[in-house]
């Protein structure tokens, strides 16, 4: 009989699907309603380029290495998970009753002030992911996975 598998942090993938899906959707729902300021910003219906598609997605600043993108975002990102093992691991001294979502509120606040403006600092890759993937639906093509290029 084959054990189960259990994830860490209670990780589960399905949640990570629907998170994906949550992001395309939301993605869609802002193009719906600024579709036509699109249209009018990029001169035409059917023209698409990276100048609007920061509006969906994160895009490094134009200064930025591949390396240092990488290391902005491997440094938020372990910040983060430091902080929240930190602050659940019962044998510390966990935040009172009621105050982990503050706690989690400023370690994101302070990783954004910190750290985000380079990288725009997508932490959760779906909310990246997903309005790439409707970018790429609605006309502005193969450029939002390769903007660098």
């Amino acid at each position: 009989m084959p054990l189960p598998l259990h994830w860490p942090l209670g990780v589960d993938f399905h949640g990570g699907k629907c998170q994906l899906m949550g992001g395309l959707v939301g993605a869609a729902l802002v193009y719906a309603n600024y579709f036509h300021a699109i249209d009018i910003f990029e001169g035409g219906r059917d023209i698409r380029t990276l100048k609007t598609a920061s509006l969906f997605s994160t895009y490094a600043l134009d200064y930025m290495t591949q390396v240092s993108c990488f290391f902005s975002e491997f440094l938020a990102t372990a910040t983060m998970i430091i902080v929240v093992l930190a602050t659940t691991d019962q044998g510390n001294s966990p935040p009172p009753n009621g105050l982990l979502p503050l706690t989690l509120f400023i370690l994101i606040l302070g990783i954004g002030a910190a750290l985000g403006m380079q990288t725009g600092y997508a932490l959760n890759p779906a909310r990246d992911l997903g309005p790439r993937l409707l970018t790429s639906m609605v006309g502005y093509g193969r450029a939002v996975y390769t903007f660098r290029k």
